[in-house]
């Protein structure tokens, strides 16, 4: 028998694949990356560098045009690694998955990211799966 695990997050996750910077890492240095996943509580993303976790990092996080808003929009916040793991990938340069858990995200960012969320959650719901072979389906019924 399996066993169950409490699921430990608080607010919803996406796939978000999000231009983002993370700065702060004990040197002067940003690294550019893309997000893994997202959700009003943090993020999940790879990088080339191991960050050890409970550093405090600063992120910039680039959210496309959605919904109503018609352009980007850029958030900036604080944030803690909470999870760094190697990915396995033999004879290359070692890659890290990591996590971070928001700590300095204003109300208004934090909104924004949680309508972000909503937004791509329903677009996974509503996206008709059969389009494609429903437009084919008529083309042909139309020739015959």
């Amino acid at each position: 028998m399996p066993k169950l695990t409490k699921e430990r997050r608080g607010s919803p996750r996406v796939v978000a694949k999000l231009a983002m910077q993370i700065a702060g890492m004990g040197d002067s240095s940003v690294l550019t990356t893309e997000s893994i996943n997202l959700s009003a509580g943090g993020l999940q993303f790879q990088s080339k560098v191991k960050l050890e976790p409970l550093t405090k990092v600063a992120l910039t996080l680039l959210l496309p045009p959605f919904g109503r808003l018609r352009r980007e929009r850029m958030v900036q916040c604080e944030g803690v690694i909470v999870r760094a793991a190697e990915i396995d990938r033999p004879r290359q340069k070692p890659k890290f998955e990591l996590a971070c858990c928001f700590t300095g995200l204003t109300e208004g960012d934090r909104e924004l990211i949680e309508q972000y969320v909503v937004w791509r959650s329903m677009r996974r719901v509503t996206a008709p799966k059969q389009a494609v072979p429903a437009a084919r389906a008529r083309r042909r019924s139309a020739a015959q």
